[in-house]
């Protein structure tokens, strides 16, 4: 396999719905299945054989700078490119100096997750048909929230049009693209994306689409993260089995079922059950008892305590759960604490779980979804977490409290109660 054109990955936003994830961690580096979002997305791009890589940074660029540096240790070669405007026209302009001698490049977001093969048969498509651009396009239910794509019989696109109010289509871009270098002159003049294609649809009608019918996941919302953990790990885990580092300590009294990745140094208690495709990082300790259940990751050095269950569910790193707590299909950020009983709602029986983003208030498109906690948060013991609730950053929860509403980052919540004596009662012989 020889392919050498150059890759210019958009990793510039901030990811606002993802809040408060994103108050502290850029988008492409949050955590899935252990490592971040971007690593994902370049092992991909390195499976196709795309090693000469530009990354187009902004929001907390300082993050992604320092993990991958020059791509030397992760078998790549990375320059980075700073946009100055919080949109993709910018970013794609943002390049133009370094691929303007490119006969051909490829655009990849940074917040995608699908088989590798989505990006190779891309390129195949554009090479097959000798394509002016080809377009990686997938089907969806929701298509007006994406760039939506008309085709015809040979797999032409012959319109596209980003976030219509009435679609002609449920076929969507999914996040690849490969442009001849003229797409500059096209974005210069139209401030575009999807307008500048449709110049090129119009010229000459080679613009193809490389229809992509597998699974496909973009990273929008809090229930995205777990979908995509889902997908890392039944793909990951089914196809190569388990791993458990043998620095691990695990009792001779706890049970692993199924596919599971146990990293260095970590101790798992007597009675601990471990139910796979799961991930558990470096020196993370899962107590007597505890219920680690599937498609859960357990960041580094966590303290998972007596009698905890979790499911479905990502913890990120040095973050304790007390004692007989349950935290079900959430998103829980670094460095919280879980006092003992704290539970997590995941089940509305009257209606469907919605999660209030901002000023917005979007369907949650899961049977079950429960918490995202943000980064250094502190929950009492006995909290009660509704739900599709949020609770922000360095925020503090007092013990016994039901937490029915979002709880902005910074906040302190205490519950108030006083004993009060109505009368004196007579003694009882």
């Amino acid at each position: 396999m020889v392919i050498l054109m150059k890759v210019l990955i958009l990793a510039a936003g901030k990811g606002c719905r993802l809040t408060p994830i994103t108050e502290t961690t850029v988008k492409p580096m949050i955590k899935i299945a252990g490592k971040p979002v971007l690593e994902w997305v370049i092992n991909s791009l390195k499976e196709s054989n795309l090693k000469d890589i530009l990354i187009v940074v902004g929001y907390k660029k300082e993050q992604i700078t320092e993990y991958f540096g020059n791509g030397f240790n992760f078998g790549i070669k990375i320059k980075y490119l700073e946009q100055d405007k919080p949109n993709v026209e910018n970013a794609i302009l943002t390049a133009k100096n370094e691929l303007k001698d490119e006969k051909e490049f490829i655009i990849v977001h940074a917040d995608i997750f699908s088989d590798p093969d989505m990006i190779l048969r891309t390129i195949q498509t554009h090479n097959n048909m000798n394509a002016d651009a080809t377009i990686s396009i997938t089907l969806v239910d929701n298509p007006h929230l994406y760039g939506v794509a008309t085709i015809d019989s040979e797999a032409r696109i012959t319109k596209l049009v980003e976030k219509p109010e009435k679609c002609e289509s449920n076929y969507v871009v999914s996040g690849v693209y490969i442009f001849r270098n003229e797409i500059f002159e096209h974005l210069e003049k139209t401030s575009r994306l999807d307008l500048s294609i449709q110049e090129i649809i119009n010229r000459n009608n080679n613009v193809y689409a490389s229809v992509w019918e597998k699974e496909w996941i973009e990273i929008t919302y809090p229930w995205d993260l777990l979908r995509a953990n889902q997908f890392i790990l039944s793909r990951g885990l089914f196809e190569s089995g388990s791993f458990i580092d043998k620095s691990a300590r695990i009792s001779s009294i706890s049970k692993i079922e199924g596919p599971v990745y146990i990293d260095k140094n970590v101790i798992i208690r007597p009675g601990a059950v471990i139910q796979g495709p799961c991930v558990i990082q470096e020196g993370a300790i899962i107590g007597t008892n505890a219920l680690v259940r599937e498609y859960s990751t357990i960041g580094k050095n966590c303290v998972v305590g007596f009698g905890v269950e979790i499911k479905n569910s990502i913890i990120f790193d040095n973050t304790s759960i007390g004692r007989l707590s349950y935290v079900g299909d959430s998103i829980i950020g670094k460095n919280v604490e879980f006092g003992a009983g704290t539970q997590t709602w995941n089940i509305s029986h009257k209606e469907k779980i919605k999660v209030k983003i901002k000023d917005e208030i979007f369907e949650v498109p899961l049977k079950k979804f429960g918490a995202i906690i943000g980064d250094n948060a502190f929950i009492g013991i006995n909290v009660s977490i509704f739900p599709g609730k949020m609770i922000g950053c360095n925020s503090v929860i007092s013990a016994g409290l039901n937490i029915e509403e979002n709880v902005e980052s910074n906040m302190l919540l205490k519950l108030e109660q006083r004993s009060i004596i109505l009368k004196k009662l007579k003694k009882i012989d």
